[in-house]
Parts: C-alpha cells; structure tokens; sequence
C-alpha cells in the first residue's frame, strides 16, 4: 500500500466550489502521476479497469498486444496479452474489456470471438476463443454471463443487441425522429459507451457525439433518455462534444465527459497547441438520471475507473508522460 500512503501525503489542492450550472456542486479536483513500472510503450492508452489488486489497460493503437496487466497499487507490469493480428488466438478490433467474476473478458470486434482470460496467473500473450458470436462489426460490449453479451449496434437499425452464440436481436431501437434525420449513419453517430448494474439489471449508454445518457431496464427494455445541453447526437453539424466512459458503481453513474467546441480546437491548433484527447468532466447521476455531481479534473483523460475502497478515481490519458491520474474524491 506504498503508492496508496504516497498518494495521500503528496500535497495537492482540492478546490471545492458551488455553481449554478445544472443546478448541481461542482468539485475541483488535481490529479497527480503516481510512479508506473516500465509498462511496454503504449501509442493510444484507452482504458483502464481495476479488479481488487490488478488493474488492466487498453492501448487501442498497440503494435504488439493490446492489453496490459499491472499490479495495483504500485503499477508494476505483471504481463501483456491480447496480441494483434488474425490468427486463431488473436485480435483484429480491440474493444473496451470487461472485469466480471474474477474474469477479465476480451472481444474482437471485427470477428465476434470472445476470449475469457484468468488474471491470477501469469500468462503469455496467445488466448483461446471462449465464445463466438455472429455479428456484424461491434466496439463495445457488456457481459450479462461468459455466453450473453450486450452490444452496441453500429448498423444503424439498434441501439443495443443481445447476444448468445444462438441468437443475436436487437433489444433498443433508436429514437423514431433520429431515424428520419440521420439516414444511413445513424449507427455511428449514436456510438456509445456503455456499462451494467448487476443488481438492478439495468444498463447505462453514453453517446460518443453530443450529450446524451440512456439508461435501460434489462427486466422489460424501457429506456429512460436524458438530454444535456450538448444535445442528441446530430449528422448536420460536426460535434466535438461528448463523453468519451462511463461507469455504473454503486448508486452512483460516473459518464466522462468533454465540452470542448469547435472554436475553442481550432484555436489550440491556431497556436500549435494539439488539444487534448478525452474529457476533464466526470458527470454523477443516480439510478434515475438525475445529475448530482460534476467533477472537473484538472487534466483530460481518455477513460477511468473507480477505487471504492480508497475513494480514488484512476484515470488514463495519452495527453501526457505518465499514462495514469489518481484523483481524490474525498
């Protein structure tokens, strides 16, 4: 628990403030760079995921193997696995990963293959397909059990699919008015990221593109559809606004999110300055959607995860030396 006694006697400032906006407290936080083992380069840290004392991350862009397992709460790399490439025990379109019954879940995207893998032993870089799935394309997923899957629908007919080796259906369809205006890109420009409530089998959707959180009863498909001041994701116009993770922990839905306008990148640009990839605004909602909290984070990342026990969100970024923030949420 070195690095965790480390974290809290580092002097940082942790700004409080109230503010009128969404009528909800804002809160300042500062996150620091703990110490990192010698993790293989990453090009594109992504996302990152905490199991007790193991945390995993994405690199989306790797040249050799996409995912990396360190120990936590030192970071120290334990191995890498996931490796690129077509064959029988490998990835062609890396996902977001799941942590679910001691299992670290991973799925290609492109073929549909499933690959359960243990996080207790040290392991090589090959994997065996646990499940396929026939299906077209898919970037995101939630495991309900090791051979059901919810998935994100890029077609453009869904919002969200369930999948069992037998049977793919689509579950959520899209809005009715989003269908008549976007045409033919409706998948993509409904991308989201999702996460799961195991105990109130409920789901939570965040879009890729403008503001929008949806949350979905799995006992009867009814959705509850919140609108920000973002707005529903749109074809007319190009959005740089949206949330980039989301996560369901506890009573609490933690959806990272960025406001950065058009103007304000172009600016950055103007001044060859590469605006930051991710978002610095963590947005809390309860069960019901309703918005509770906003942290902003004094550094954009790319995705997070919560550590219940030490109150601490851990997040990863490509937008800096150190690909991971440890942010205090006391």
């Amino acid at each position: 628990m070195k690095q965790i006694f480390r974290f809290f006697v580092i002097t940082f400032f942790v700004l409080f403030a109230c503010s009128t906006e969404d009528k909800v407290n804002i809160v300042y936080l500062k996150g620091i760079n703990p110490e990192v083992g010698d993790i293989p380069f990453m090009k594109l840290p992504f996302r990152i995921g905490l199991d007790d004392s193991v945390v995993v991350m994405l690199d989306l862009a790797a040249d050799s193997c996409f995912y990396h397992v360190v120990s936590y709460p030192d970071f120290q790399p334990l191995y890498s696995l996931g490796r690129r490439g077509n064959g029988p025990d490998e990835i062609l379109l890396p996902t977001p990963f799941q942590l679910r019954m001691g299992h670290l879940f991973l799925f290609d995207g492109n073929r549909g293959n499933l690959f359960n893998a243990g996080l207790t032993e040290k392991r090589n870089t090959g994997l065996e397909v646990h499940t396929h799935f026939d299906l077209n394309t898919c970037v995101d997923f939630i495991c309900i059990d090791d051979t059901t899957l919810l998935l994100g629908d890029l077609s453009g007919k869904n919002r969200l699919l369930h999948a069992t080796p037998r049977e793919v259906r689509g579950i959520v369809e899209l809005p009715d008015e989003q269908v008549k205006d976007d045409g033919a890109n409706q998948g993509y420009i409904w991308r989201s990221y999702m996460d799961m409530n195991y105990e109130l089998n409920k789901a939570v959707l965040a879009t890729q593109f403008g503001e929008v959180l949806e949350i979905v009863d799995l006992n009867d498909y009814s959705v509850k559809r919140m609108i920000g001041k973002g707005g529903a994701p749109r074809s007319a116009s190009r959005q740089l606004t949206g949330y980039f993770d989301v996560k369901w922990r506890g009573n609490d839905i933690y959806a990272l999110y960025s406001d950065m306008s058009e103007t304000e990148a172009n600016r950055q640009l103007a001044n060859n300055q590469r605006p930051p990839s991710g978002g610095n605004r963590i947005h809390v909602f309860d069960p019901n959607g309703v918005k509770t909290k906003i942290y902003h984070l004094d550094a954009s990342i790319s995705g997070f995860t919560i550590d219940e026990r030490n109150n601490l969100l851990i997040g990863i970024s490509s937008n800096s030396d150190c690909p991971v923030y440890l942010f205090n949420l006391d």
